[in-house]
């Protein structure tokens, strides 16, 4: 659990106003936008238990399966309105702020250099009785994984990668005419049936399943026995590129 702690430290004002576990929901903290709302704590971002199924035997068990379940993190607030009338209106903000249907960047302060994929699902029942509300809501990450800032390499994977991560995208400048290979040990990347011009460039955009040639949709291009789909990096691999300047963008990833 991350509690809130008023901190006096000089330097930016957002230190002196914001909670250090304060969450940045879709690029915006709370606290900015709605006047008397204050992150207090925050739950679920620690270990994550798995799922494991199992089969009985006459002595133990035989592991079958696992998997990494949805995460759900909650954040208690303090919601203080002058009158009931400014409470109700602060939750309509609030409940603008949160509505999504689909998956936006959860961050918090304490660790901005990492983020979450989720959307808000549910609050607890709030008191009626009251101007100064303390109360709660979840987060839903059906992904429960947490990424790192956009990284790159020209080549070498240095950075702690803890588990296999799929390439966000691959940009690579031709350098000659001719045809394309990249290469991640057992893994390749593909086009020989045809050949690229000197300063194309060629975009594999693994967010979108597709690849670019000059901004155009060339995913055609790739070799029917290419890897696109299961390309992925490790920590101390090492990806080639046969013809021109390549440039990998990715992210860590942790539970």
């Amino acid at each position: 659990m991350y509690y809130f702690e008023d901190t006096l430290e000089k330097g930016h004002k957002d230190e002196l106003i914001l909670p250090s576990s304060a969450l940045m929901y879709d690029g915006v903290y709370i606290e900015k936008m709605i006047e008397g709302y204050r992150t207090l704590a925050v739950t679920g971002r620690e270990m994550l238990s798995l799922d494991i199924e199992t089969q009985n035997t006459q002595v133990g068990s035989i592991k079958l399966n696992q998997k990494l379940p949805a995460r759900a993190i909650k954040v208690t607030y303090q919601l203080m309105g002058k009158n009931a009338q400014d409470v109700q209106k602060k939750y309509h903000r609030l409940m603008q702020l949160l509505y999504r249907e689909k998956d936006v960047e959860l961050r918090f302060k304490d660790e901005l250099d990492y983020h979450y994929y989720g959307q808000y699902v549910t609050t607890d029942e709030v008191r009626g009785d009251t101007n100064n509300i303390i109360a709660s809501f979840e987060l839903l990450c059906n992904d429960p994984k947490k990424y790192s800032l956009l990284l790159s390499t020209d080549s070498q994977i240095t950075t702690y990668l803890p588990y296999p991560v799929t390439p966000e995208k691959i940009t690579v400048t031709i350098a000659k005419f001719g045809t394309l290979l990249i290469q991640n040990e057992d893994k390749a990347i593909k086009i020989t049936s045809y050949n690229l011009s000197a300063d194309d460039q060629v975009v594999f955009d693994f967010l979108k399943g597709k690849v670019f040639v000059n901004g155009i949709d060339q995913t055609f291009l790739l070799d029917l026995e290419s890897d696109f789909e299961n390309f992925q990096i490790r920590e101390g691999q090492t990806v080639t590129c046969s013809n021109g300047q390549m440039l990998l963008s990715y992210r860590e990833v942790q539970l």
